[in-house]
């Protein structure tokens, strides 16, 4: 009986493979955490993006006051194609404030995680879903 508590006290001292169990406690939950860093980053990134082109659009649209609103969708779909993701969809609305006429123009995407869903058979975590992003720029067509 004294042996095995000796044994016993001598394996509640030791420390060898602490780093290992730490490592392996610790290091999961910040591989997590950096892709949700990238992702969410990817999600800024876009968004931006998306308002950016509408802006564009909209700047074009000033200096172009005759455009159609064809016209107004391939410019805003040419500047967000440096994004290199799937095209958003953009629309262009027309409305008369006074005598001043304005354009506005809308973008909106479905955005969709790289890394949706944490799935340990009977347990999901972090089911985001999808996410809709959009952007819209509104300018006065003065002529």
């Amino acid at each position: 009986m004294a042996r095995m508590l000796s044994l016993l006290r001598r394996f509640a001292r030791a420390s060898d493979g602490a780093a290992a169990v730490e490592f392996a406690i610790v290091a999961p939950l910040f591989i997590i955490f950096c892709l949700g860093i990238i992702d969410g980053g990817r999600m800024l990134w876009i968004r931006n993006s998306i308002q950016t082109a509408t802006e564009e659009a909209g700047r074009y649209a000033m200096a172009h006051t005759t455009a159609t609103d064809t016209e107004l969708v391939t410019h805003a779909k040419n500047y967000f194609d440096s994004v290199g993701m799937d095209n958003p969809s953009f629309t262009v609305v027309r409305d008369t404030v006074g005598t001043t006429n304005f354009v506005t123009i809308n973008g909106s995407y479905t955005f969709q995680w790289m890394f949706p869903v944490l799935d340990f058979g009977m347990y999901t975590l972090f089911d985001f879903g999808n996410v809709a992003l959009d952007g819209k720029s509104r300018v006065p067509l003065i002529t």
